[in-house]
């Protein structure tokens, strides 16, 4: 099974590009500047990765001084060049991320056991000092002159919640009631960023004094923040700014000229990841459509297109997905590869991880997997999703394992009725928390003939009690409505498969579920695998799991119902 390359952390620093690049557990930075092809900026077994929120971001930093980067081996921050790499942090527990130059210092933000701190370190001497702490978060620093902004967020919050935007001592925007996001200074030295009090994720601007909407759209213009280091929003030489939004399930360019005009570049992509970088008046960014893997591409005003690592699409005979809607629940529809018209098939529910996540309109090697062995996949939108603003994204909240599972039986029975899926051949599949709502989903009555589960939670108080602490606010919120999976209420077969060490979710408590369904003589199959890897999408283990998975769907299918 291949597994294309994928891209991440994008950036821009006079004239060149620089992104992360990973064909299987190693991420290498590259770098391209125009007129030449992509190279190694840092040694090819010099993996650049990071853990800090338990999951990273902001890995990497580039500037006229040089260029550094957070080693996935051992967690420290190293200066980089094609040739070596040299130490620039002594061994620490802690985790480094949203790493920034400045001048002959660098930024990050370092997580320990007591919280945040906000750290300088001088380039040429290694000399540390703490700009800021927090027994919370922090992120985003972003020094202008003397003057420094950056995110803060309480214990018992997530950044998609509540944050606080300061410049030096000030509070100059956020609060319990207002998430921001993605701070910049601008070339005019006026500090932007994403605020969603509208109700939406939108870009604003904090002149010293007043705050002004830049953009003003119903639309969400930032992803959640589960890493730090977005940037959905850059600015062009000619002083355009150029924004990422979410129209619907797909992502787009919107332009607002230096009068405020809006406009939308018609592009041949549907996805579009949090990463912007500007080439004078072009854009970069990496972009994907559900048929061709994700690259890097540098866009023209125009619109035209020009991929710097992969390919841009081009005409085919592979069906594009149909993206659907049921009143405000939206999903995509992936029908089998060779599909006629009218076609019928076997019909797999995906529930997207998080689940304050979203079902990405790009290509995905698991859903191409099922869809070559003749299955359609349904991802759905369910309540409580990203990129539909903040009433719809914090709909979830005390409702976990209800209305998800609602929303994705609403979209079976949708294809059931339309003749679109096979009675008695529709599944449910999900990972982490959308393995929670697939084991939920065949704990309640419903159409799903079974249900695979990979790395899932199976008690959200539990899991509240082990979570890293980033996640730990995000596991109280959520916990009050389906509560715990039970091997009692289980009523149809199970997959459940689990990475022996997995930090983020229990295998115990997999086995545990496992063990319960055994007593029962109930229909399961339990694999435990040894890895740390929550995801499980190295390409050893997702050829492995996906194996496994479409193995235990066919044996079903052919199996007699129960019940």
């Amino acid at each position: 099974m291949a597994h294309p390359a994928t891209y991440d952390g994008l950036t821009s620093h006079a004239g060149s590009l620089f992104w992360l690049e990973s064909s299987g557990e190693r991420h290498v930075l590259k770098r391209w500047s125009p007129g030449a092809s992509p190279s190694l900026a840092a040694p090819g077994d010099f993996d650049i990765d990071n853990e800090i929120h338990a999951y990273g971001g902001g890995a990497f930093a580039a500037a006229a001084t040089g260029l550094w980067g957070v080693s996935g081996h051992d967690g420290r921050i190293w200066q980089l060049a094609p040739s070596g790499a040299t130490p620039l942090t002594p061994p620490s527990a802690d985790a480094y991320g949203d790493l920034i130059a400045a001048d002959d210092h660098l930024l990050f933000v370092s997580e320990g056991h007591d919280g945040d701190q906000i750290c300088a370190i001088s380039t040429t001497t290694g000399t540390t000092r703490t700009l800021e702490h927090s027994p919370g978060f922090l992120a985003a620093p972003r020094p202008i002159g003397d003057k420094l902004a950056w995110l803060s967020w309480d214990l018992d919050e997530m950044p998609w919640d509540s944050t606080r935007l300061w410049v030096d001592s000030h509070i100059v925007a956020g609060g319990p009631d207002e998430s921001v996001v993605e701070p910049c200074w601008g070339p005019d030295e006026n500090l932007y960023f994403m605020s969603d009090r509208t109700g939406w994720l939108n870009l604003y601007r904090w002149d010293g004094r007043i705050t002004f909407p830049v953009a003003p759209v119903e639309a969400d213009c930032a992803a959640a923040p589960w890493e730090l280091g977005y940037r959905s929003y850059v600015f062009l030489a000619d002083g355009s700014i150029v924004v990422r939004i979410r129209e619907g399930l797909r992502d787009r360019l919107m332009v607002v000229g230096s009068t405020g005009r809006q406009s939308v570049l018609d592009l041949p992509f549907t996805s579009i990841k949090p990463y912007l970088a500007a080439l004078d008046d072009k854009i970069a960014v990496i972009a994907g459509t559900p048929t061709t893997a994700p690259a890097v591409v540098v866009v023209e005003r125009d619109g035209s297109c020009s991929a710097v690592a992969g390919e841009l699409p081009s005409d085919h005979a592979v069906r594009m997905p149909e993206e659907r809607s049921l009143d405000e629940l939206m999903f995509l529809l992936y029908p089998p590869i060779g599909a006629e018209d009218n076609w019928t098939a076997p019909l797999i529910v995906r529930a997207h991880p998080g689940p304050t996540d979203e079902a990405s309109f790009r290509r995905d090697p698991q859903i191409d997997f099922f869809t070559r062995n003749g299955f359609a996949v349904a991802d759905v939108d369910y309540r409580g999703s990203t990129g539909h603003g903040r009433e719809f994204r914090r709909s979830l909240y005390g409702r976990w394992g209800l209305d998800d599972v609602a929303d994705c039986r609403t979209v079976a029975e949708n294809l059931l009725t339309l003749g679109t899926a096979i009675e008695g051949q529709v599944f449910i599949w999900g990972a982490s928390a959308g393995g929670y709502t697939a084991l939920h989903a065949v704990s309640q009555p419903g159409p799903f003939r079974a249900a695979a589960a990979r790395s899932p939670i199976i008690d959200p108080r539990r899991w509240a009690d082990s979570v890293p602490r980033f996640q730990r606010a995000h596991a109280v919120a959520l916990s009050g409505g389906a509560g715990p999976v039970l091997a009692d209420h289980i009523t149809r077969p199970v997959l459940l498969i689990h990475g022996k060490r997995d930090a983020i979710t229990s295998a115990q408590d997999t086995a545990d579920l496992a063990s319960g369904l055994h007593a029962r003589g109930a229909d399961h199959e339990l694999m435990l695998l040894d890895t740390s890897s929550h995801t499980l999408a190295a390409p050893d283990l997702a050829t492995t799991v996906l194996e496994a998975e479409l193995a235990f769907f066919r044996r079903a299918i052919d199996s007699p119902r129960q019940g």
